[in-house]
């Protein structure tokens, strides 16, 4: 009877794990997407220096959850939109807007591959 209620206790605990990390790379990573919608939308409409405060906002909230991040999703692709993250400084200080942009979408496509890469589905359990 003690190994079954241990197994039960231990079932749980990886359950409720799952879950929690899972609501935790969700809630972290569409935070990260509409600061970057609102970032493409900011570079069409509003002055460089607000555009330049956004930024460095985005940067802190990456630097914040960067690390859970890593931690809970060992991908390359987290490796890639770190690097486009990382650079939008630079990119808005050295080049155009509309390279900005692209910067910005290009790592909207990748957190929306990594939600869909990281869901709980019957092609993403079985993948051969």
């Amino acid at each position: 009877m003690k190994r079954v209620v241990a197994a039960v206790f231990l079932l749980s605990c990886a359950v409720l794990i799952s879950v929690w990390t899972g609501y935790v790379f969700n809630s972290e990573m569409n935070g990260l997407l509409t600061s970057l919608q609102e970032l493409t939308e900011c570079a069409e409409s509003d002055s460089d220096e607000i555009l330049g405060n956004k930024t460095e906002e985005l940067l802190e909230k990456w630097h914040k959850s960067s690390k859970i991040l890593h931690a809970l999703v060992m991908h390359e692709g987290m490796d890639e939109l770190e690097e486009n993250i990382t650079a939008l400084p630079l990119v808005l200080k050295y080049s155009d807007r509309n390279e900005f942009k692209s910067k910005c979408i290009e790592a909207i496509n990748r957190i929306e591959n990594l939600l869909n890469s990281e869901k709980l589905n019957f092609e993403n359990v079985l993948k051969i």
